[in-house]
């Protein structure tokens, strides 16, 4: 009964202060609680912002000090930065493509003409043939 009259005790001795400081305390526990959650909604925000600042922080050191000079050692730098005569044949082949596309919808086609009856020549005419 002594361990639970020490709690109580406690709890009487912050009960039994006048009301203007329990007021004084509880309003400084409202703020720091209002403090705390404004404190853990930054960290939140800010921790996938520090991440992705390391990780492209760390990706341009690699680019810089290890990609660079493998790039370098190769060897012939203008072979490198040649376009492949694969990617050079499929632009040429899809802009062909776009001109064809572009002929045949702007292209205005008429139906031709029925045929001329050409059979009365060839009774006058005869065996001699055509002229």
């Amino acid at each position: 009964q002594s361990d639970a009259s020490e709690e109580n005790g406690s709890d009487g001795f912050m009960h039994s202060i006048d009301p203007q400081l329990e007021r004084q305390v509880e309003t400084i526990r409202n703020l720091v609680d209002s403090y705390m959650a404004i404190v853990n909604k930054t960290v939140r925000d800010l921790m996938p912002k520090t991440i992705m600042h390391l990780m492209i922080n760390n990706t341009k050191e690699f680019i810089h000090a290890e990609l660079l000079a493998n790039l370098y050692s190769c060897g012939d730098q203008n072979s490198l930065m040649e376009e492949e005569e694969m990617l050079r044949m499929y632009h040429a082949l899809k802009e062909a493509l776009n001109i064809i596309g572009d002929i045949s919808t702007t292209t205005v086609s008429t139906a031709m003409p029925p045929p001329v009856d050409d059979s009365w020549l060839q009774v006058q005419g005869g065996p001699s043939g055509r002229r």
